[in-house]
């Protein structure tokens, strides 16, 4: 992924250790039920998610879709984006 696509606020949240997911939905101004209802997941699942609880694909296309990303943008960086 080209750095210069992420948004100043979710890299700098990133260099701090937040979860890119997390760092996202911040930026984007979604509340964790918010992102929950949006996508269709348990608010349980997101949490455990942005604390670095690998999850299959499908769960972080469904979210980056949920937050209007491009789908696989959680893949592109995997060690930032699976670990947090």
């Amino acid at each position: 992924m080209n750095d210069s696509r992420i948004p100043e606020t979710v890299l700098k949240a990133m260099s701090e250790g937040t979860h890119i997911i997390r760092a996202y939905r911040e930026h984007l101004g979604y509340s964790i039920d918010e992102l929950a209802v949006a996508c269709g997941l348990a608010a349980e699942e997101i949490q455990n998610i942005e604390s670095g609880l690998r999850y299959n694909k499908g769960y972080r296309d469904r979210i980056a879709r949920s937050l209007s990303l491009p789908v696989g943008i959680f893949e592109a960086g995997s060690d930032i984006s699976d670990a947090a």
